[in-house]
């Protein structure tokens, strides 16, 4: 056997292994799906596809029964999905009295994320940090977890469990790299589309009937 045959026969199985490697981490990321997904998230992503809600946008769906979002690209593919801190009352609307209020007076009742669809953009929040803005009128805003003195944000977050993802005041925080590599790169270019899904009323309250046959 030749060196240049030998050499070939060591590497024929090297690269059919490595072909076989790709071909089967390729195909675990194109398949990647939300079969685990409420049928909540599953029906809202059929919704927004068939009737092209998202407007060419990326697009993140919140699940706030089980606090967890998913990010699609424009066209609906998903790009990743985690865990969601959200406001402590599980409600879906925000009372108008508290629009201008010290977020120190509202009660526990009332620190609300609320449902709704929602055209988001990233923009400045108080100290100059980076914010996808999603309820603006009630300045609702997704953004990294913060570290509140006291309420072990960042050990909620990464629990195993969804019972202790209420903390907020109504704003959403999910994980830094989740924020900085996927969100920021869909979002900030253009917008996107926020949905999030009710607690309290069907999900037909949000998803507005203007099917298109």
């Amino acid at each position: 056997m030749t060196g240049h045959t030998l050499k070939t026969a060591f590497l024929l199985p090297a690269l059919l292994l490595l072909f076989s490697l790709n071909s089967t981490n390729s195909h675990a990321k194109d398949s990647k799906d939300i079969d685990f997904a409420s049928d909540e998230v599953q029906k809202t992503v059929s919704w927004v596809k068939k009737n092209k809600d998202n407007q060419k946008l990326p697009y993140a769906i919140i699940d706030k029964k089980n606090a967890h979002i998913f990010v699609f690209d424009a066209k609906s593919k998903i790009v990743d999905h985690g865990p969601v801190l959200l406001g402590i009352a599980k409600s879906d609307k925000i009372d108008p009295k508290t629009l201008n209020a010290r977020l120190s007076s509202i009660g526990k009742k009332d620190r609300v994320t609320p449902s709704g669809r929602y055209i988001s953009v990233f923009g400045p929040d108080h100290r100059g940090k980076d914010v996808l803005w999603v309820d603006t009128k009630y300045a609702v805003g997704l953004h990294p977890v913060a570290n509140v003195p006291g309420q072990r944000r960042k050990t909620r977050l990464q629990s195993a469990t969804s019972a202790d993802n209420r903390i907020t005041w109504g704003c959403i925080n999910v994980s830094k790299p989740l924020f900085k590599n996927v969100l920021t790169p869909l979002f900030k270019p253009k917008a996107g589309l926020v949905y999030i899904l009710p607690e309290s009323a069907p999900i037909e309250s949000l998803l507005a009937s203007k099917d298109k046959d």
